[in-house]
């Protein structure tokens, strides 16, 4: 799951990560919602990714979430399975009580919106985020993730959105 607030690239975060599970030869299915405001309300993308064929669509839990805003925080770390991984934001996670924090899962603070800034867009977090989880999984390659980021996005947006994949995956 990836989630956060409208407006973060959520929904092309989750398009750029599942053309690249599909390009690896994963099954791959997608869903996502967002409140009606669309920037500044709540905005998650569930990526269902199997070896196999999907024939089941509903989601109950994630073994992986990436979170990159405080309310989607409160809002979907409930849905973690014990043991999953957590991405979070670093500034998000400076923010919570230690009570807020799961000890059953494993949380990592991702220093994204601090990395999108320095690259000049914030937006680009999103892809900070994908470098981040791609380097700490090894699910697929940041040569597959930039691939998909050549295929999904316009000709103008592909340099600062490699870059921020650079960034990310230092960062990890």
């Amino acid at each position: 799951m990836i989630s956060g607030t409208g407006g973060q690239g959520i929904l092309a975060a989750a398009d750029v990560l599942s053309e690249a599970l599909f390009k690896s030869g994963f099954h791959v299915v997608g869903t996502r919602s967002y409140g009606a405001e669309a920037r500044g309300g709540s905005a998650q993308s569930v990526v269902i990714v199997s070896d196999q064929e999907i024939y089941d669509i509903q989601f109950e839990a994630s073994d992986a979430m990436l979170i990159l805003s405080l309310p989607a925080y409160r809002k979907y770390v409930s849905v973690a399975r014990k043991g999953s991984l957590l991405m979070v934001d670093s500034r998000v996670l400076a923010r919570l009580k230690p009570d807020d924090v799961r000890k059953d899962i494993d949380t990592i603070g991702v220093p994204a919106a601090d990395l999108a800034e320095k690259l000049g867009n914030p937006i680009v977090a999103n892809m900070i985020f994908l470098a981040a989880y791609t380097k700490k999984t090894g699910i697929i390659t940041l040569d597959q993730l930039r691939d998909s980021v050549k295929t999904l996005m316009k000709v103008q947006f592909h340099e600062l959105n490699l870059k921020a994949i650079e960034a990310g995956a230092t960062s990890a």
